[in-house]
């Protein structure tokens, strides 16, 4: 008997000595409907309810997982255990300020919206949802979703967990800037959106970094009327990019064939065409055609009779029929005469 005795206590001083509050490490040895039994090398198993599993813990038979001791019954002889309040403890002692998260959008509040974290619950304030003005919040465009943010403040005494979503944000659209700014040169061919457009040109999306078309180089016309809209896409040259202050020129224009060239393609000298009186001089008119050009009709050949003062058979605005009778390739200008008679009209 009395070994016997002596058997029994050395097995027992085998176990480990558990109390309530305590975490501890036990495997996984059976799953019933609504509890798993655990293996806390104790005089008996653990009773971890569904209830107490962590929802981003999957359990399975043989898993060595945390738990925490919630409920010692004397007269059963039951240990309960929790999953949920262990990983918490050990939650909390991993996160530190400026630490990166991922986190998962529960619920709503009219200060920010509230997010689980291993088990924990955290809060993200309205001003830092976004790197963007937020007023209210739309939670359906939040719900359920996991977004990355950074711990802002955390005091587990007080459970107070804040997170930030817009520094992650603000973050990552300067790396985004960086990484464009690594990447890109004078003369790149892109692709973007038109983000914003102002009176003196629009400024353009390329993925995150905005550069500006100014109005000069949106087109070859010298009007600069601005033909686009807000969330347009565009391709865009890059004509000049300033690594030091971030700042990105673009043309839209220098893609487009010059007027030039279409005009020497189109016409030749003895051609008739016609266009719309530009600027008056003393000493002759300037005349815009077709291609956004502007030819020069001298005083001398805007009639066959004398003219004293172009101002008395012209105005600004009025169309007029003109003949090319000389193309400075080289210098990119255009000799026009209105003296044209009918065996140049071919009448």
């Amino acid at each position: 008997m009395n070994n016997e005795m002596e058997q029994l206590l050395k097995e027992e001083n085998l176990f480990k000595t558990i109390k309530v509050g305590q975490n501890v490490e036990g495997k996984v040895i059976l799953e019933k409907y609504d509890e798993y039994y655990i293996d806390l090398n104790y005089k008996t198993d653990g009773v971890l309810p569904k209830s107490e599993v962590c929802e981003e813990q999957e359990i399975k038979i043989g898993d060595v997982i945390d738990v925490k001791v919630i409920k010692m019954d004397r007269n059963s002889g039951d240990v309960i255990v929790s999953n949920k309040q262990a990983q918490e403890v050990k939650t909390w002692n991993e996160l530190e300020i400026g630490q990166i998260i991922d986190v998962k959008v529960t619920d709503e509040s009219k200060s920010g919206l509230i997010v689980s974290y291993k088990g924990i619950r955290g809060f993200i304030p309205l001003s830092h949802i976004n790197n963007k003005y937020i007023n209210n919040i739309d939670f359906k465009e939040y719900k359920s979703i996991v977004m990355s943010c950074e711990i802002i403040d955390v005091d587990s005494s007080k459970k107070r967990f804040v997170l930030s979503r817009k520094n992650v944000l603000i973050k990552q659209e300067e790396k985004k800037k960086l990484d464009f700014m690594e990447n890109t040169k004078t003369g790149d061919l892109l692709e973007g959106t038109v983000k914003d457009i102002k009176d003196y040109g629009v400024f353009v999306d390329l993925d995150g970094f905005v550069g500006l078309v100014h109005n000069s180089e949106l087109s070859w016309s010298r009007r600069h009327e601005c033909e686009y809209k807000i969330g347009d896409l565009v391709k865009v040259k890059v004509i000049s990019l300033d690594k030091e202050t971030q700042r990105l020129a673009l043309s839209i224009k220098a893609l487009q064939k010059r007027p030039w060239d279409n005009f020497i393609e189109n016409y030749n000298v003895g051609d008739i065409l016609t266009g719309n009186i530009k600027v008056v001089k003393d000493y002759g008119v300037f005349v815009r055609l077709k291609e956004a050009l502007d030819g020069f009709v001298h005083i001398s050949n805007l009639s066959c009779e004398f003219v004293k003062n172009p101002k008395d058979i012209v105005k600004v605005d009025e169309e007029v029929k003109v003949k090319i009778i000389n193309i400075d390739n080289e210098n990119e200008k255009i000799e026009l005469t209105m003296n044209i008679n009918e065996e140049d009209e071919g009448i």
